[in-house]
């Protein structure tokens, strides 16, 4: 091992770290116990073997920390396949980066990004995270509002208006990521400077058939403001914009609930963004986007009021 402490470390604590592996183990033994040999020679030795000029004691709280969400990481996928690169990018480059001037405060911030990577459901968010992470390494004081600016922009959509404030709270946090006035984004079809407005429309939801939600067509209601879907006995929140867009499980509304009326006449221009054959069944239109529910689509769409589709 590279760490010399660590292998100490592993020796005095080799009780209860085997009683959190046996409680964490799960699926076949071999394999499992192989992924775990794994993390500890290729992610947390070398991390560990990078922070060597820390206190024990801040070295030993680290430690702990990261064996145990290296068990939770296991049981979730994230040491094998796809995920190996973003958990290399973690371990190898980011962490011990970030966490090097920060000893006492460096198990809460590891904690705090992992939270945040596991609301991201795709690698690929994670990674584009991770990426804006490593060009800014935030101070542990403004490292939650940093988390929700991130985690928006990597495809939280839900995140969107707390993250809006995380901008209004640290005006350098703006500057420092490179995404330009703050305020611009208050449309939420804005990608910043770089990318300019994102334009095209968004299919959003599938049949259970085809391994989606929806076991009947949906249909909109609009209630407290936010645009809910229905689909039989279940009904989702949607959050869109330019970063993502995801329904999120919601209860059904009561008596606030204002469902839409199906037949609305829809504009003439909206209809490019679907077949002809489609039938469209009730047109939200929103201060920024239009949703669009169809009696013969298991989908709804959400258009941006951008360019051709104001």
């Amino acid at each position: 091992m590279r760490s010399d402490w660590l292998a100490q470390y592993l020796v005095r604590h080799a009780e209860p770290l085997n009683h959190a592996y046996r409680l964490a183990r799960q699926g076949d033994p071999v394999r499992f116990a192989a992924t775990v040999s794994q993390f500890i020679r290729e992610s947390l030795d070398p991390l560990l073997a990078r922070l060597d000029h820390w206190a024990p004691e801040q070295k030993s709280a680290l430690a702990e920390t990261a064996y145990h969400s290296g068990l939770t990481m296991a049981r979730h996928g994230w040491l094998t396949g796809d995920h190996r690169a973003v958990t290399d990018l973690l371990f190898l480059q980011v962490l011990p980066d970030w966490l090097s001037p920060h000893p006492e405060a460096a198990p809460r911030m590891m904690i705090q990004l992992l939270n945040a990577l596991t609301h991201l459901p795709e690698t690929s968010q994670r990674a584009r995270l991770l990426a804006h992470w490593q060009s800014y390494l935030p101070k542990p004081g403004v490292t939650p509002d940093t988390l929700l600016v991130l985690g928006w922009m990597s495809g939280l959509p839900q995140f969107r208006e707390a993250a809006l404030e995380a901008l209004r709270r640290h005006a350098a946090l703006s500057t420092a990521l490179a995404i330009g006035d703050p305020e611009l984004f208050r449309h939420p079809w804005w990608q910043g400077p770089e990318r300019g407005w994102y334009t095209r429309h968004v299919e959003l939801g599938a049949s259970v058939w085809l391994g989606g939600d929806f076991t009947s067509r949906p249909r909109l209601v609009v209630s407290a403001g936010h645009t809910l879907v229905q689909a039989g006995a279940d009904c989702w929140r949607l959050h869109a914009d330019a970063f993502g867009q995801v329904l999120l499980p919601c209860a059904r509304p009561q008596v606030t609930s204002q469902p839409l009326p199906d037949g609305v006449e829809v504009p003439d221009h909206l209809r490019l963004n679907w077949r002809d054959v489609d039938q469209p069944r009730q047109c939200l239109e929103r201060p920024h986007d239009w949703v669009v529910s169809f009696h013969t689509r298991y989908a709804v769409l959400v258009i941006p009021k951008v360019g051709d589709s104001r």
